[in-house]
């Protein structure tokens, strides 16, 4: 870490984390560093997870739309993640604050988050928390005009792309499949679930960031994960007027595409970058 300036004060913090910007003293490159504490046992399993997400992303999958991560360091019982700087701040931030995106906006947004995703499968990796909290704005970065460039973040939860049966990302963004294992495991306890899914589990989480950057909202929300996994699995997806009205039928179509409940009928990253809406 010595090659590293790290700010005094933090920029953000995470239940997890700290986040410092720092300048790299051989390259006078401005990054941004994750600082980890694993001072107990619990916050060294997600210590451990969350590097060996990292890990696999780091070594697999460099491409422009996602997070460049620099190097891994660990140091008195700390782990150090030093990370591309991105200055736009994330999606999430910018629907808050301008409200949804214009349909070519979205397009140019989408387009960019499945070319991502696609390279992500194709190096055999799932992401596993695709949000729009975890999608960052490269440009413009003063805040001024909507998003021209995009990178996908946090690669925590990332696995290689194989059958899997663990309930994990955000309830609000997850596919059927995911919903199901998450639904017994509240029932019945901790524990993994009898059902698993693969890599269209991240195909559904992008028909649900698509929805939320062209209406402002989730498609399905609630008081607690139980409620909001059983919306996911037993309501159709709603198009309320006040939020759409102004929506093409084909940016709708785009979305139906993406979130198709069955996960062998989904499409692919790849097919879904021919959807019409995006040519």
């Amino acid at each position: 870490m010595d090659r590293y300036r790290l700010d005094r004060y933090p920029c953000a913090r995470t239940p997890m984390s700290t986040l410092y910007l720092c300048i790299d003293l051989q390259t006078d490159e401005r990054l941004v560093v994750k600082v980890v504490s694993r001072s107990t046992p619990s916050a060294e399993r997600r210590v451990r997870r969350m590097l060996h997400g990292t890990q696999v992303v780091a070594r697999a999958c460099r491409h422009p739309g996602l997070v460049d991560v620099r190097g891994i360091y660990e140091v008195d019982r700390k782990t150090y993640v030093v990370m591309e700087y991105v200055a736009g701040g994330s999606l999430l931030d910018h629907v808050m604050r301008r409200g949804p995106l214009r349909e070519p906006a979205a397009v140019v947004v989408m387009r960019q988050l499945l070319e991502a995703v696609a390279h992500l499968h194709g190096s055999g990796v799932m992401h596993r928390d695709l949000k729009t909290e975890n999608v960052l704005i490269s440009a413009p970065t003063d805040h001024k005009g909507p998003p021209t460039s995009v990178r996908i973040c946090d690669f925590g939860f990332a696995v290689s792309k194989m059958p899997n049966n663990e309930c994990v990302g955000t309830p609000q963004y997850a596919a059927p499949e995911v919903a199901m294992i998450g639904l017994s495991q509240c029932r019945a306890g901790a524990g993994a679930g009898e059902c698993s899914y693969d890599e269209k589990c991240d195909i559904w989480s992008l028909g649900v960031v698509a929805y939320a950057i062209l209406s402002g909202m989730l498609p399905f929300d609630g008081g607690t994960p139980t409620e909001v996994f059983t919306k996911v699995l037993h309501q159709q997806i709603p198009f309320p007027l006040h939020a759409w009205q102004h929506v093409s039928e084909g940016a709708k179509a785009f979305v139906l595409f993406l979130m198709t409940p069955d996960p062998n009928k989904r499409p692919s990253a790849l097919r879904c970058l021919h959807h019409p809406w995006l040519v």
